[in-house]
Parts: structure tokens; sequence; C-alpha cells
């Protein structure tokens, strides 16, 4: 029986519980997207004035740019461990302290050394979300509507990701230049501290994953969380999955070099590190200064990044729509080919002094892209192609690799465009979108339609 078959003969009662208990729990976790999209984004409203206030160079601009995702690295190693140990909600409780503590802890920074460290516990908060929040989701959603559900932790971001161009916006209206040098910037980091506090409520009557509580020996709270999420006659069925699966696996992380698992780790780490290689995440932290470069105003550019963050907000819709229907490799392939196709045609124009509103709509076409392909569907696959004992850890690792690419990417960025040119430099982007859609085509196989533990044993099957 599938999970919209049950719901159809479901008591009234019955079906109200099984709602309100998914709701909950996924909002919980789309909060932690979208305070994830807010801390990644908010520094692109406040990276020149930054530059200005505490007159760095290329390199320091970079570091200033950069430094949340050092944080991000020790979060996403750390959060295996603590979803693995301690579960989902104690690492979605950590995530709201380091947002909470971070956006406040900015506002009253004092100088460039306190700055980072502020940015890099925001970064522990960003690193965690990215592993907990997703990986929460799908260890309690359905496996019909997985999909979706896991794209809304997406959806959260594209929100974070929206609000913050707003509020940027905003702020950046309040004063003049030098209110904003002095002031505004530091109000756009502490904006994030309600969201924050949110989000640490949404957490108390969430459910634990009932998965981890199944791993942690606590048969009957699984047993009863199952019920509550998908009915009697499915929990049953569901249970008896997740405990084979358990009784085959050590949950030792040595478990995911064996020969079953190694191709996942493979995946995971690969598409993980290339869903960032073609730059969106450079060009979501400096989209100001590029649409400056590309001749906008600096009013002008402000105004444009709220259209880049509604593009992002209807794409992720869309994916959220067809994540289910279409699949997630078919979504990946259109995806990273429209990246490769808009990259190289933002280089041709940067190259040909091409039309400052020609090369805004080619990074629309971009953004629009990754949020209906990487974006969403990515987050997607790494939580589903892990072994539930050390999916935590997994993830952990296939997540590091995105954050190190990222990283790297804003580190060095100020350094191309200097060197490179903008043309050099999305040319470079443009062929990572290339090998990005070579290996999906190539090495990612489609989950649509597949349970976790159906997942696991294709692996052992094809001893891969």
């Amino acid at each position: 029986m599938t999970y919209g078959t049950q719901l159809l003969t479901d008591a009234p009662t019955v079906l109200q519980r099984k709602i309100s208990n998914l709701v909950i729990a996924t909002l919980a976790a789309v909060l932690g997207g979208y305070l994830y999209g807010y801390d990644t984004l908010v520094i692109s409203g406040a990276i020149d004035y930054l530059t200005e206030f505490y007159k760095l160079d290329a390199g320091g601009k970079g570091q200033a740019a950069s430094c949340a995702l050092i944080g991000c690295f020790i979060g996403a190693i750390s959060a295996g461990w603590v979803v693995d140990r301690l579960g989902a909600k104690v690492g979605l409780w950590l995530c709201a302290i380091c947002f909470a503590g971070s956006s406040i802890g900015t506002y009253f920074a004092g100088s460039l050394s306190s700055f980072i460290f502020w940015r890099i516990l925001a970064g522990l908060g960003l690193g965690m979300a990215s592993i907990v929040a997703p990986m929460y989701i799908a260890e309690i959603a359905p496996t019909g509507i997985r999909g979706r559900l896991v794209t809304l932790y997406q959806f959260g971001i594209v929100l974070g990701i929206l609000s913050a161009v707003f509020i940027n916006k905003l702020i950046h209206g309040l004063g003049d230049e030098m209110w904003n040098l002095n002031s505004g910037w530091r109000y756009m980091f502490m904006a994030s501290a309600a969201p924050a506090i949110l989000f640490a409520a949404m957490i108390m009557p969430a459910v634990e994953s009932p998965r981890w509580l199944m791993k942690m020996k606590r048969r009957e709270e699984a047993l009863n969380i199952l019920r509550r999420l998908n009915g009697p006659e499915i929990a049953a069925v569901e249970a008896q999955e997740i405990e084979q699966s358990l009784n085959k696996e050590e949950g030792k992380f040595s478990e995911l070099f064996t020969t079953g698992f190694r191709r996942p780790l493979v995946i995971g780490i690969v598409l993980a590190g290339l869903s960032q290689a073609s730059g969106i995440f450079v060009l979501l932290t400096f989209l100001k200064g590029l649409l400056e470069g590309a001749g906008f105003s600096r009013s002008s550019a402000f105004s444009q990044t709220v259209l880049v963050g509604a593009i992002l907000a209807i794409f992720t819709l869309a994916a959220l729509a067809l994540v289910d229907l279409a699949g997630r490799k078919t979504l990946l392939v259109l995806g990273t080919l429209a990246q490769f196709v808009s990259m190289a045609a933002v280089a041709w124009l940067f190259n040909s002094q091409g039309h400052g509103l020609a090369i805004l709509v080619f990074f629309l076409i971009f953004v629009a892209a990754h949020a209906a392909g990487n974006g969403a569907v990515c987050w997607v696959i790494i939580s589903e192609i892990f072994p539930t004992k050390i999916r935590g850890r997994a993830m952990s690792v296939a997540t590091t690799s995105l954050f190190l690419v990222a990283y790297l990417g804003n580190l060095v960025y100020p350094a191309m465009q200097e060197h490179l040119g903008y043309s050099g430099t999305f040319w470079c982007f443009s062929a990572a979108a290339l090998i990005n859609l070579l290996y999906v085509l190539f090495q990612v196989p489609e989950t649509k339609g597949r349970s976790l533990e159906q997942i696991e044993k294709m692996w052992v099957a094809q001893g891969e």
C-alpha cells in the first residue's frame, strides 16, 4: 500500500495526526535551510562595505568572504558524529545555537578577527544544518514523497537567500554610504537572530528520527513514531526493513570503503563537490560586484539581487514538483547542461564587452538551472544513498567536499578576477559545469521511487 492510498483510508483524526507530525518535523528542518540560505547570501550585501571598513586587499576580501566556510568544514565533519550518536534533534539544536550566537556576535564585532570568529561560528551552523536537516527529513519521510520533502529543505535555503537580498536592499536604503559603511552591514547579519530563535522553538515538538531510534535499540519509540507518520500497516513493513538493514551493518565508518558502498561514497563526494565547482557560491557571494562589473550601478545591482533570489525560489518550487515525478537524474542532467551553456555565454559576453542586461539574463538562467538541478537534487541524493547506521558520517564526508570547493572558490575568486578577468574566470566555471554534466550522465544512478533500504540493497547487489 502506498502512502497516498494509506492516507485515503485513514480516519480524520488519524490523518490529522499523521500530517501534523510530518509538517512539524519538516518545518523545523526547512527553518534550518532558511537560516543556511540567509547566512550564505547575507555576505554579498556586506562584502564591499567590509572591504572598505577593514581596508582589505584582494586576498583579505577573499578571506572575509570565505571564512564562514572554515566553520562549515568543522560543522560538516562533526555533524555526522553528532547525529549518529546523539540524534537529529540534538544536531538541529546545536545548529540553532550557532545561528543565533553568530548573528548577535557579528553585529557587535569590533575587529576583523572578531568578525571572522563569529562568521566561523555561523559556518558551524551551516555545515551541521546542511547534513542534519536533509538527512532528518529523508529518515522520517514516506518513500513516495521523500524527494519532495527533502527538496523543501532546499526551498528553505532559497527563502533564506531571498530574505537576505530583500533585507540587504532594505537596510542599504535606510542610510547613506557612510552609514552603511559603519553600521548598515552589521544590521544585515543581526537580522537572522529572530528566525534562529524561532528555529530553536520549532525543534521542541518535532519527532526524533525513527531510524536513529531503531539503531539505538529504542524499538518501541521508533515504531510509535513510524505509526504516527505512516500508519500501522506501512510502519510494520518499514520497521522490518530498517531492522534487516541494521542487522547487515556494523555501523563502522570503515564500512563505507567495503565493496558494497565504495561507489555511493565516491558519488556523494564528487557530486557534492561538482555542484559548487561551476561557481554558484561565488556568484551568490559576489553577485553585487559582478553586476557592477557588468555595468549596473551599485543601487541597481542591489535591486537585481532581489530578482536573482526570486528566480531561485521559483525554480526550486519547480524542482519540488518534479523531483519525484521526472526523477533525480533527469533534473541533474538538464540543470548542469543549462549551467554549462549559460556560463560559457557569460564568459563570451564579458570578453566581447556585451550588454550588462544580457549578462544578467544568463546569470538568471544559471541560477534557475542550479535551483532546479544541483541545488535541490544534490541534497536529495546524498541524503538517500548511504546505509542507515553510517548515514550521518557518510553525509559529512560528502558535504565536506561541497564546502571545500565552495571555500576555495570564494577564497580565490578575487585573485582569479584580478588575473584572468571576468571572461577567463567564467570560462573556468563553464568547464566545471561540463565535467559535472558528464559525471552525472555516466556515473549517477536514478533513485526515484525506492525506499532507503532498497537503495542500500541496490549497492550491495551491484557489488560496487
